[in-house]
């Protein structure tokens, strides 16, 4: 299983490139945003190395939420997971904050069997 930091360390590598994809279009366009790299082949081959990366090392579910994190544009990134009534229990929702990388891969260990492959 991919420990904390390799998955800390991939991910904050990948929002650095995004990030330099950010400035160099602004640089390039002086902020009219007439450039787009993100539909480069360069961008695509960065974009395919980080599909590779998590899908060896998690599965649909945790890519999903993977995917979550780094893409979706909300303030306030939240995943509600149902916990079913048990004789001890009733039904409840649990909510789980996904804003930070360590939240994010709290919440992946939650179930390692369902986020993670080779467990």
């Amino acid at each position: 299983m991919i420990t904390k930091e390799e998955f800390n360390d991939f991910l904050k590598a990948f929002k650095t490139f995004e990030d330099a994809i950010d400035r160099m279009e602004n640089a390039i366009s002086g902020g009219k945003n007439s450039v787009c790299l993100w539909d480069s082949d360069w961008y695509e081959s960065v974009g395919r190395m980080l599909d590779i990366f998590l899908e060896s090392h998690f599965t649909e579910e945790g890519c999903d939420w993977i995917n979550y994190y780094l893409f979706e544009t909300i303030e306030d990134k939240v995943a509600y997971i149902k916990q079913d009534k048990d004789m001890f229990n009733e039904e409840k929702k649990i909510e789980y904050h996904l804003n930070t990388l360590d939240e994010l891969w709290n919440f992946l260990l939650t179930d390692k069997k369902l986020y993670f492959k080779n467990v």
